[in-house]
Order: structure tokens, then sequence, then C-alpha cells
């Protein structure tokens, strides 16, 4: 590999280039005396020669530090120091490096490396933090034991491992898993915890500790039950027991990420770990049960065996974040958590892979590693291993897993490990599978079908647009679920998995009745586009009688969107057969009341506008919001008594429980809720949030009112009432902007951003405010241009202080070529302006030369 120092000017680094290190790491000691302008960072390290590397220069890597001294086997030397690390003569056996350097953390607003949240002492060093803490090799196929020493006067300090001692002012802690310097981690301050306890599967009882501010207390006990379950589930699903004698998880408000899976000291957002009734809603709590689990399980998949090498960031993360989906699909409703996630999906990792910043699950070059951290890498890499489940099977699949675990404990690995271990376990040759890694861009399935005298024929084709840098794409592996329907509903082939590798393919079902009508894609089996012609009869077929959930509701989605294409481009009323057909699932008692809650959502402006700008038309962002609140408008007339019966019966009694089966009842009741509110003016919508008890049924109600342009009242009752809670403020703010008209969200967002709770030091209240303007398409994209220059003004602003939420910031661009010419020519003057302004961070230059030039 070049030299990661080669990313600190704007070089591009590259697959190909990779080399092992030239020396390994045997063990590590730091001290850390700890000051917020003057921290002093000592290290001892203990290097030896890689037999397997080469040894013509020594090179660390130091970001930000002063040198203090420097010695080879207790002997000064004076290193050579650029801007990017240090080099210097070394023996040539194994020698003990010595140093010592200073770092400020009360000033790096950044929050990577050693940084202050509200005096709390934090640490965040993936991809490349460490660095800015100490000289060191900071690439992760470097691993090593770390004993560190924290020097002190606050009363808690906490980093990876066990404890082994303490006193007056210190502690000291030991790590035995040899690890990346990316997963250490080192928090110290005035923090109390909620303490609790594990007992293994082997009987090896484990403490485990919440560690938050004080006041916090009270909103820790629901991360804990969720941390004991995902460690429950861990053993019994993929036998893996946790192997240290501690736990902790620390709240931060002031973190750039979600959470970090650091070995034995998770560092968490705020917003991610910290839970209570009153304050935090349904999706919160789930939201927090799947981040925990999330972290957790990287204990094996990503710190026991971690990467070689930043370009196989989805070895961790896509493997981690399926199981993470196994293990809430477990918890709650396997079919309703497959839906949301194929829509977060469509979201987040289409519109990624459909646009400039399209990019291979396995990425083969990068300038910045930050800029990586992404839908495709997450969302898209958990997907790859979906399908390597569904093509191998169960049972082959655990197999496989157990495999990896034994050959791979302790070690960096690659993309060809982990494909290694399954043809090794199954006998099969994933050399085309393995496209999925190296292939950017979501392939279309196109489908058509012949039937011949009890013969059904389906005739599938593959293809995958050009992504930038990769104008031509070979045929993709994809399991298809297929199941075939009856001319009664009675289905007359299960689910059937069908494996296309060819660019063309064709698969018959014989000895048939009578003509059927398929379900195809059963499950959201692949990450694809389907495209077959069909009629709304067929579709609402589908939507009555496929016992396939997900299919079931892609059928009403599909109703929902054929309808409102034809309301945006044809002028057209709201379809009376899409209405009928959602009429008729909501009545149906017999399903889950969060499916129906789900079927009630249409797609989504940015689906829509896909859909269009690929079927050759320019979409309008005003009219498609003005067509969805059409159809909403017509779906409240059209079955005003049943929306009232449903809300009325699924209200939830008694003390409020964050589990699947009320969550799901206050979904619907609330779904109908907002449209009712249309009809009723707010009046059930303001007697909700008078009389509401927990934080789902308030911000439901608040944003129901909110949606009417009403609300004023309650929206300052609101802030009276939480403006000492951060987290809920951050809702307050993302709330306005995201529900304002399309021609009110930039002043909104701008009024926001002058109010005394605003701060863009913290990544969560600035999310909440510009990300919710940029996730508004109506608002963001209104024609007169205010969206794009007031995100591009404080991106500007933002980027001296924090580099990597900036660069993410910027995607709200990446959309930008769908539109108009009036619209691209201000988004091109924004973009410009941001990448014309002196001293650029290398993340967010990288990342709007992307956007501008993909």
């Amino acid at each position: 590999m070049k030299d990661a120092a080669a990313a600190q000017t704007g070089q591009t680094i590259y697959l190909s280039d990779y080399t092992p290190p030239g020396w390994l790491v045997e063990d590590v000691s730091l001290t850390f005396r700890l000051a917020p302008d003057a921290t002093r960072v000592l290290s001892r390290i203990r290097f030896a020669p890689n037999p397997e590397g080469t040894q013509d220069r020594f090179f660390l890597h130091g970001e930000k530090l002063k040198l203090i001294s420097a010695a080879i086997d207790g002997t000064p030397v004076t290193p050579d120091i650029t801007p990017e690390g240090l080099s210097c003569a070394v023996p040539e056996g194994a020698f003990t490096w010595e140093a010592e350097v200073e770092i400020a953390p009360a000033q790096n607003f950044a929050l990577e490396g050693l940084y202050m949240s509200n005096g709390m002492y934090c640490t965040q060093c993936e991809a490349e933090g460490f660095r800015k803490i100490t000289y060191y090799p900071d690439r992760p196929d470097v691993m090593a034991t770390f004993h560190v020493r924290i020097e002190s006067d606050l009363p808690v300090m906490l980093s990876n491992g066990n404890p082994i001692a303490s006193g007056e002012g210190w502690a000291e802690w030991h790590d035995p898993w040899p690890k990346p310097s990316y997963l250490f981690a080192l928090v110290a301050g005035e923090l109390v915890n909620h303490p609790d306890t594990f007992t293994t599967m082997s009987g090896r009882a484990v403490e485990l500790n919440i560690w938050v501010r004080p006041g916090d207390e009270g909103k820790c006990a629901f991360g804990m039950e969720a941390l004991k379950k995902s460690m429950k589930w861990d053993e019994e699903v993929y036998g893996r027991e946790y192997d240290l004698d501690l736990f902790n998880i620390v709240a931060v408000d002031d973190f750039n990420m979600g959470a970090m899976e650091n070995k034995g000291l998770n560092i968490f957002n705020s917003s991610c770990v910290l839970a209570s009734p009153e304050t935090s809603t349904d999706a919160n709590f789930e939201r927090i049960e799947a981040i925990i689990a999330h972290e957790y399980f990287h204990n094996w998949t990503g710190d026991r065996i971690t990467c070689r090498d930043w370009f196989q960031l989805c070895l961790k993360e896509g493997l981690t974040v399926f199981r993470d989906a196994s293990f809430t699909a477990d918890m709650r409703s396997e079919p309703v958590k497959r839906i949301s996630d194929v829509i977060t999906l469509r979201a987040r990792q289409f519109r990624e892979d459909n646009g400039p910043l399209a990019h291979p699950v396995r990425p083969e070059s990068f300038q910045e590693i930050n800029n990586f951290y992404t839908a495709t890498v997450y969302e898209k890499g958990a997907e790859v291993i979906g399908m390597l489940k569904l093509l191998v099977g169960d049972e082959a699949y655990f197999k496989a897993l157990d495999l990896y675990f034994t050959r791979h404990d302790g070690q960096a690995c690659t993309i060809e490990d982990w494909l290694k271990v399954f043809e090794d376990a199954t006998g099969r040759d994933l050399t085309q599978f393995k496209r999925w890694y190296s292939q950017a861009g979501t392939p279309r399935l196109h489908v058509t079908e012949s039937w011949d005298n009890g013969t059904f024929t389906l005739h599938f084709r593959q293809e995958t647009p050009p992504t930038p840098g990769q104008p031509s794409k070979q045929p993709q592996v994809l399991p298809i679920a297929v199941g075939l329907l009856g001319p009664n509903g009675d289905e007359v082939l299960p689910t059937t998995l069908l494996e296309m590798t060819e660019a063309e393919q064709s698969f018959s079902f014989e000895g048939l009745g009578a003509r059927p009508v398929p379900s195809i894609l059963r499950g959201f089996s692949a990450p694809v586009i389907l495209h077959r012609e069909t009629d709304n009869a067929e579709r609402a077929f589908l939507l009555a009688h496929d016992t396939d959930p997900y299919n079931r509701w892609e059928a009403g989605r599909s109703l929902a969107k054929n309808a409102l294409l034809r309301m945006i481009a044809e002028g057209m009323a709201p379809d009376a057969a899409y209405l009928d057909a959602l009429k008729t699932l909501l009545e149906d008692e017999t399903l889950d009341p969060a499916f129906r809650a789900l079927a009630m959502a249409l797609p989504s402006e940015d689906d829509l506008a896909l859909t269009l700008f690929e079927g050759g038309t320019t979409p309008d962002p005003q009219r498609i919001w003005e067509k969805r609140e059409e159809m909403r408008e017509a779906m409240a007339r059209h079955m005003p008594d049943l929306l009232a019966r449903l809300y009325a019966a699924h209200q939830v009694t008694g003390p409020y429980s964050p589990e699947a089966g009320p969550a799901a009842d206050r979904a619907l009741s609330n779904a109908a809720l907002a449209l009712l509110t249309r009809l009723d003016g707010g009046e059930r919508a303001r007697a909700q949030y008078a009389g509401a008890d927990n934080m789902t049924q308030q911000l439901a109600a608040l944003s129901c009112l909110l949606s009417i342009d009403a609300g004023a009242q309650e929206l300052q009752s609101f802030y009276e009432q939480w403006q000492h809670d951060r987290l809920v403020i951050d809702k307050w703010f993302s709330l306005q902007v995201g529900l304002a008209r399309p021609e009110d969200a930039a002043a909104t967002a701008e009024r926001l951003a002058a109010h005394p709770d605003f701060t863009m030091k913290n990544p969560n209240r600035f999310r909440a405010t510009f990300g919710a303007l940029a996730m508004s398409p109506a608002g963001f994209h209104h024609a007169s241009g205010k969206g794009y220059a007031l995100l591009a003004d404080w991106l500007k602003k933002l980027d001296p202080l924090n580099p990597q939420t900036t660069a993410r910031m910027c995607t709200a661009f990446e959309t930008w070529k769908r539109y108009d010419s009036d619209r691209q020519a201000m988004i091109r003057e924004a973009l410009e302006g941001i990448l014309a302004q002196d001293g650029l961070s290398r993340d967010t230059s990288e990342m709007v030369s992307r956007i501008l030039n993909g």
C-alpha cells in the first residue's frame, strides 16, 4: 500500500498498491497525563521487523503533535518530522521506541483523536484518529496488546480491556487481545455508572457498565437490557462468547458517529444509548437496541477479526450490519424489519449507487477514508452477506462462520479470506459472486413471462448502468426468490430460489393447471431494481393474496407509486383502485399493526424523483411534494370512519413499553392520526398532545399539528418542557425544519441556526437542523435556491472545525444532475464556492470534487 501519508496531500491511495508493514508491534505501553490544553502522552512501543515486509523506511504516522522527546533503546534520537508523521533510522532487529508528545484535547473540535466533550476526555480513533494522539503505525494490519496508564484528578478513568491497578489520581488498564490502533479508547470524566452483570455460556461472570453524565442515570436501563440480549443472542446464534472480565459503554454528547466498537470500551453518541419513555420515541428505542447490538457484535466481527486495510471496511461492517439486522428481526418482527431495511436501502444506498458518489462495496481507491463510511459499505455490504447466506443455505452459512472464526481469530483479513472460507466450507466457486464487492451500481432486473399449455416461463435480463470509473459491467450472481399464485390466490409454488448468473436467463415451471401470477424477488432477495410490465389489477391481487409479507407490501407500494407518477406526469386524480385496496388491507385485523402502518406510508419524494429521472423526465420537487400531499388528503377522505376506528382501537393503555407489540399499535394509531388531522383540524392531535405520557405520543401529535401549519402553542410548550434535555431539543429543531412547507424550509433552518440553543460544534444539533433541511427534498431543492446557498454557507463555517461532519453533509448535493438547468447552475455555484475556500479539508475537498465531477 502506498504510504497512507499520501492521503494528507490529496494523493490517491489504491488497493492494488498494498504492501505489508515493514515493522510489527509486539506490545504498547502508553501513559496519559491529562490536561485540557497540554496533555502529555508517553509511549513505549516494542517493534520487530516483519518477515513479510520490507524495512526500507521506518515511518510513524502523527498529526498535530508536539514532539517533546524520542529515543530508541534508551538512546535519544532526532527524527525527521513532516505534517504527516516522522521517520527515523532504526536498528536491524527488534527495538524499543519511546516518545513523549503534547496535544491539546480542549482545542480538538474535529472530534477525532483525543478531545473533550463537556469536561469529559474522550477518544475516537477510527479510521485514522490515533495518529493525533501519538506517533504510531496507524494502520489496521498492525495489531498489538496495549497497557495504558491514565493520570488525572478526574474520578473515572477508563481504557480498553481489564483494569489491573488504580490509586489516587491514576488508573492502569491492560487489553490482552491484540488490536489495531483504531480500536484504542480512553475516557476520563465526572461520570456515574449503571451497573449489571452477565454470565456467559461457559459460566464466567462479566461486569457490565453504562457510564453517563450525572443526571442521565435514569436513561440506561433499556440500553443495558439490549446489551444483555445481544450477548445472549450472539452465544445462541453464532456461538460467540464475550472474552473479557468487563464491558463498558460510555455516552458522549459530542460524537461524529453513532457509536464505536473499541475493544471492551464502546463509546456511544448519547442519542444512541440514552432512553426513557418520556424522552425517547419507539423508533429511538428500536434504533438504540440495534446499535448496541451492532457494536457488541463487532467484538468478534471487527475486533477479534479485523480488516487488513481500510479498503476491506465492508468485511467488518457489512457482516456486522447483517448480524444486527438478524438480531432485530428475532427480537421484533422479521417481515417489518425486512421492509424497513429495504426502505432505508432505497432511500440511502440506491441514491448513492445512482449518482456521482457511486462506488463498489469494496472501493479500489480513496483520498480520505472517512468519506467511505457509506450506505454502500454498510447497507449494501449487509445485503451481499444476506445473498451469500441465501445461496449456500443456513446450515452451510453457519458452518462457514465457524471456520471463519477458527481460521482467522486474531488476524487482519480481506474479502478474499472471507470468501475462501465459504468456498472451503461449501465447495462453491465464488469467483463471480465476488463481483458484488468490485462492481458499483444497482443492477436492473427486467422480467417478462410466457405461458404455454401448463408451462410458465420467467425470462430475466440483468443490466447495471455505468458508474464513475466503471463504464461497463459484467453479470452478477442474483438469488431471485420466486413464488407462484393461482387464480384464486392459492400458492401453487412455494418460495423457490432461482440463481441467475447470465446476462439473460429463463426459468420454466411445468404442470400448472392455469396461468399463475408470479411473486418475484420475495423478501427482497437481491438489491436490484425490478422492472416488469404489470397492471393495477395484478398489483391489487398480490396485495390481497401474496403469502410473502415483503412482496405484499411491495404490491401496495407499487400501486401507490404508479398512482403518484400518473398524478405527477399526467395530472390524474388519485387512483380509486389504490385507495380501495389500501382500505381493504387496513381493515384486515389479522395483519401486524406495524405492517399496516408501513403500508400507509407513500413512496418517498426522492424515490419518485429517481423514477421520473430514469424514465426520461426531469423531476420537479415542488410538484412531487404537492401530489404526495394531494394523495394523503385523498387517503384521509376515502376512509375517515376506518381511520377513526384504527386510531381508537390501537391506543395503548397502561405503563409504557417499548416492546414490539405496543410499539406496533402506536405506529398504526399514529399513522391514522396523521391522516385524520387533515380532516378534524387537529382536534384529536391536540387532545393526544395534552394527554401524552410518553415521547412517542407527544411527538407524533406535535408532528401532526405542524403538518397542517398548526401547533404553535404546542411547539412553544414542548420547548419549555424539554429545554433542559439536549436530545429532545434535537427533535424540536429537526421537526420544525422537516415539516416546514417547501418555501419556508430554508428560512426555518436559518432562524433556528440563530437560536441560543444552536451550536455547530455539536454534530447532533447541526444534523438536526441542516440534516433535516437536506432530507426535505422540496424544501432543499426549492426553486429559489435558498436551501443550496444556506447549507453551503454553513458547511464553509463548519469545515475548519469538523471536516468529517462537513463532508458527510455535502452528500445533500449528490442528486444535483437529476434536476433542471436552473437548479443545476445554483448547486454548481454552491459547490464551487465550498471548493474555493482557503484551507478546505481534504475530507470536504474530495467529497465536493466527486460530486461535481462524477
